[in-house]
């Protein structure tokens, strides 16, 4: 009742304002004087202190229509843009706009487009009529599109916007050229920890793991390489006509392979000089002058050191008999015998005494296998092997005399000629050695290592997964 009392109330009072001024109008009028300015009264409708949310309503049709660049629509009629930004840019109906430019090889283009009036676009670039790069929203709460291409080698891109939506609308594009990422600071690198593991450097003869690579040497020069597993060494010399040459291998690191080609073909091969040696020697009279080609070569899974030496030989003296010596010391000429079939021959023999047996020393041979009991089972199984562990055979006071490694089955072989040798011991496992019989065959020497996570530096195929 209140709020109808004040509303008739205010109507009651303007309209008795409206008549008073028009009754003042019409006496002045009357009177004859000039008519006054009229007075106009303006009511502005009272505001809220908190207006109504605005609801966002769709553009009309129409008042959007075709940008400055149409038509666009295909690559044949393609707007070639400079890098920047290019505003006022529409899409409307089953419109698209495609452009194009240059880029050199490098060079890293970076493509955005700013959305308004409830336009979402989806970006297209085509590389040499292949699809190179595609982005439809920026983000999930931006439904503006952005893509980086870098060009692979000098060229044109072809550059399609397009609505990603049937909503029309206005889009501003940016093109700017970026610099390419600066490569991450590579962190220190740590210190290198002592690894069983051989690494095989290469040799000052590498590469000449073929024939046509074959390094060539000087006879009767000596030099160090080395070869192993997945390694060859081949060399070359130029052989004189008639005459002999030897060549070998020196180490007891490796168990070597030595064989000498010609243009006619294979010389000789040798395995092992002699028994209880693992280096090679091959000698041959060479026929004709002409390239021989060396070929070194590992056996067993060996590697390591050896020396290489190709020398001339002189062929075996013949043995020339004493010379007779008259009293005054005088040579004598020397006379065939000759015997007459009826004629005896006087012999006359001398006691030299017993022979003196040479002592002949035999080799020890070692075969060490060690392993690692990942099932658990106490004995040694198929792929439990631990390739490339260090095996040192030692004398009584612990002093090395020979080194080997294990080779990929985890085995590892010695063949020694001293009598010194007492034990083989394995130093990445502390404590552990065996003793070894001298000038016997030693093949029941095992190191088993417990179904346990190794330490990092023995290097394991089959490394369980569970922590102990």
């Amino acid at each position: 009742m209140r709020t109808r009392t004040f509303i008739f109330m205010s109507g009651f009072i303007t309209l008795t304002l409206l008549g008073f001024i028009t009754l003042a109008q019409q006496a002045q009028a009357q009177d004859g004087g000039a008519n006054p300015t009229p007075v106009i009264i303006t009511l502005t409708p009272t505001v809220s202190a908190t207006p109504d949310l605005v609801t966002p309503t769709p553009t009309p049709e129409g008042l959007l229509g075709p940008d400055r660049f149409e038509p666009n629509d295909d690559v044949s009629s393609a707007v070639t843009l400079g890098f920047g930004l290019t505003s006022g840019l529409t899409l409307v109906g089953d419109d698209r706009d495609v452009f194009t430019g240059f880029l050199k090889a490098g060079q890293r283009l970076r493509l955005d487009t700013t959305v308004f009036l409830g336009l979402d676009t989806r970006l297209e670039l085509t590389w040499q009529g292949q699809l190179a790069a595609e982005n439809d929203d920026r983000t999930t709460a931006d439904v503006g599109s952005s893509l980086t291409f870098a060009a692979p080698t000098d060229g044109w891109y072809v550059l399609v916007v397009e609505k990603a939506t049937v909503y029309d609308g206005m889009y501003d594009l940016a093109m700017v050229l970026e610099e390419p990422p600066t490569p991450p600071t590579p962190s220190p690198t740590p210190t290198a920890t002592p690894s069983p593991t051989p690494v095989i450097q290469p040799d000052s003869a590498e590469p000449n793991d073929w024939p046509e690579t074959a390094r060539p040497i000087t006879p009767g020069q000596r030099a160090t390489y080395t070869v192993g597993a997945g390694d060859v060494d081949f060399f070359t010399f130029l052989a004189k006509a008639s005459s002999r040459y030897t060549c070998e291998t020196v180490t007891d690191q490796v168990d070597t392979l030595l064989t000498v080609t010609g243009p006619a073909g294979t010389l000789g091969e040798n395995d092992d000089r002699s028994f209880g040696r693992v280096d090679s020697s091959l000698t041959w009279t060479q026929v004709a002058e002409g390239q021989v080609v060396i070929k070194v070569a590992a056996r067993g899974g060996s590697f390591g050191r050896y020396e290489l030496i190709c020398q001339p030989t002189s062929p075996p003296s013949p043995v020339v008999p004493a010379a007779n010596h008259a009293p005054g010391g005088a040579a004598l000429p020397t006379q065939t015998p000759t015997l007459a079939a009826a004629q005896s021959v006087s012999l006359t023999v001398q006691y030299l005494g017993r022979v003196q047996p040479q002592s002949i020393v035999k080799p020890t041979t070692i075969r060490l296998l060690v392993y690692y009991d990942a099932n658990n089972d106490r004995q040694p199984g198929p792929g439990e092997g631990i390739a490339n562990v260090s095996a040192l055979a030692v004398d009584s006071r612990g002093q090395q005399l020979v080194q080997v490694f294990t080779n990929a089955q985890g085995e590892a072989l010695f063949n020694l000629t001293s009598e010194a040798v007492a034990r083989v011991i394995v130093p990445y496992v502390p404590g552990w050695s065996a003793r070894v019989r001298v000038g016997e065959v030693n093949n029941e020497i095992v190191l088993g290592l417990p179904a346990v996570r190794l330490p990092i530096f023995i290097p394991v195929q089959n490394q369980p997964d569970s922590e102990s």
